[in-house]
């Protein structure tokens, strides 16, 4: 095991990862926030692509593959509905996230001020 490097704390300190994995970049939950934003508007968008099948499927619904196209374009509206919303529930959290470890640095770097002040005035 490798003993830590300068570039170690100053990741850390940053809101990075360290060597082991752990930490948590701020920046990049915001990017991941807005990149599953963009993928709910992709499969939205995507799932208004479908009217033309569905109209077709419902022109030809006598016949089997009529029925069968329906029944595709009807799970895949449902499937794309739901990945839609789960991205937008998992941006959501996100950014929550972000919120919240926002203000535990915040709140963290005063209570250290309000120490080292308190040292200060003790010596």
């Amino acid at each position: 095991m490798s003993a830590p490097g300068p570039n170690d704390a100053a990741a850390t300190q940053a809101g990075g990862a360290d060597d082991n994995g752990y930490g948590v970049s701020n920046a990049e939950l915001g990017k991941m926030a807005d990149e599953l934003d963009l993928a709910a508007q992709i499969l939205e968008k995507a799932d208004k692509g479908l009217a033309e099948s569905d109209a077709t499927a419902r022109i030809h619904h006598m016949l089997t593959s009529g029925r069968m196209l329906r029944s595709t374009t009807s799970d895949w509206d449902d499937e794309i509905t739901r990945l839609a919303k789960q991205c937008r529930s998992l941006a959501d959290k996100m950014r929550q996230t972000h919120t919240n470890y926002t203000a535990q640095e915040h709140r963290t770097s005063q209570d250290f001020q309000a120490i080292l002040a308190s040292l200060e005035g003790n010596e």
